[in-house]
């Protein structure tokens, strides 16, 4: 009886196309390889390493070394001591690879300078195990505690491969990935990371965040694609720049208003996609906001609705059916409506809301530059808050007119006690307010009132 060949799947795309650029250097494969495989040589034995890069290559290269070592990318969803103590009590042989700040925990550190000057890696390109797990990737927290959930590398080649198709980048000289949302989230890692990898686009190490510098990118980049947030597009939009034009804009992280889309196409020049996903099953499908209000899967991966009304994918990143945590109404197997998160439905005495949609009238108001809604829970009620409680931005508007605003638009049921107006908003990387941390802010003002 003769064993069954091992399945496997290149680490690298064998393409022409740079693999990364750092400043205005192109990195090539080769030279990145020479990279991973020094790193590689350095890791411990263990069965996963944090991999806590802040840096776009740096991130690349631990993330190729780990997976050739055979162990897991742990992608935690913050740099949070309390977050990074949890994880870390369950792998405690792992250690963390960073380039920036070391971990305020007890983690042995390994730090990552890799600048693709290293040489150029010769032969093969190196094939990893299609079942090994490649990352263990940590839900935001937004709705609760961040749970866990393991992606295979045959289930990332996938989904990028899908990816590529839908977005035109399957063959030629690719354009440069600039992103700024983090590796670590998903979205930033299917999007600008396996994007490059496994296709022909370029990776930009740096991770521009405010407005200008995202200009700056764009502008020194040419052709690009952005791959970016509501959060931070919203901030684009605000800042009255000049925008270079790119390629096209992928947003994800949170659902983007048809209006938001279309200045932002007006404003750039370009077509804008949105990206439809999850950590649970990553990103399954898109639609190009400005025209559709349906999203359409990624080819191969179909939904339907089981008997107690939930949505389910299943696809070639999927080898098994994953439940979405999201209210959805399928239209058909490739094609569905987003009508919010499951958690985001309110039922106070009775009557029912959007917490997405109340987070929406809340933004709507003149004045209010940022602004969240906090719905009860257990949680809340050992803060002494027992109703809808919200948090907002807005240096020039009184709490009391910010009230009479809402109470034009929505019923009193809803109206938020206590409204707090605070200076900002503690969003994560990605722009979302983990609950916990919103729930400590409510608290501290508490105490100072």
């Amino acid at each position: 009886m003769t064993d069954t060949p091992q399945v496997t799947r290149p680490l690298i795309a064998d393409t022409p196309a740079p693999l990364a650029r750092i400043g205005d250097r192109a990195i090539s494969r080769a030279a990145f390889l020479a990279d991973a495989q020094a790193l590689a040589a350095r890791l411990p034995q263990a069965q996963a390493a944090f991999n806590l890069c802040q840096d776009r290559y740096h991130f690349a290269v631990a993330f190729a070394a780990i997976l050739l070592r055979g162990q897991v990318n742990l992608l935690p969803p913050n740099r949070g001591s309390t977050t990074l103590a949890e994880i870390a009590s369950q792998y405690p042989d792992a250690p963390a690879l960073v380039d920036g700040p070391d971990a305020e925990i007890a983690i042995p550190i390994l730090r990552v300078s890799a600048r693709g000057e290293a040489g150029e890696a010769t032969g093969a390109i190196p094939e990893i195990p299609a079942d090994q797990t490649a990352v263990l990737a940590f839900s935001s927290g937004s709705t609760g505690t961040p749970t866990a959930h393991a992606r295979s590398w045959e289930a990332l080649h996938a989904v990028t491969c899908q990816a590529l198709e839908c977005f035109d980048l399957v063959d030629g000289s690719g354009p440069t990935l600039i992103g700024t949302v983090p590796p670590q989230h998903m979205y930033g890692l299917e999007s600008t990371l396996l994007y490059a990898l496994l296709g022909h686009a370029t990776l930009l190490a740096g991770r521009p965040f405010y407005p200008e510098d995202i200009r700056a990118a764009l502008a020194d980049c040419t052709p690009a694609v952005l791959v970016t947030t509501p959060f931070h597009l919203s901030a684009c939009l605000r800042a009255g720049l000049e925008w270079p034009t790119p390629e096209r804009i992928l947003c994800a992280t949170a659902p983007l208003d048809p209006e938001t889309a279309g200045q932002a196409e007006r404003v750039f020049g370009c077509r804008l996609d949105e990206i439809y996903g999850c950590t649970e099953a990553g990103a399954i499908a898109t639609r190009r906001t400005t025209r559709e209000s349906d999203w359409t899967a990624y080819p191969g991966a179909q939904l339907h609705r089981d008997d107690d009304g939930l949505a389910r994918v299943q696809g070639p990143q999927h080898p098994e059916e994953v439940p979405l945590p999201d209210h959805i109404e399928v239209r058909d197997v490739s094609h569905f409506r987003m009508e919010g998160r499951l958690a985001d439905q309110l039922n106070i005495a009775g009557k029912r809301a959007s917490l997405a949609d109340l987070n929406r009238r809340l933004n709507a108001i003149p004045g209010v530059l940022d602004g969240v809604f906090i719905p009860p829970g257990t949680d809340q009620e050992a803060h002494g808050v027992t109703r809808l409680a919200a948090l907002v931005v807005a240096p020039d508007r009184s709490a009391a007119e910010i009230q009479a605003a809402l109470a034009e638009c929505m019923d009193p049921l809803f109206l938020p006690r206590p409204l707090v107006r605070v200076d900002h908003l503690p969003r994560s990387a990605t722009g979302k307010l983990p609950r916990q941390v919103l729930l400590d802010l409510l608290a501290h003002h508490g105490r100072c009132a």
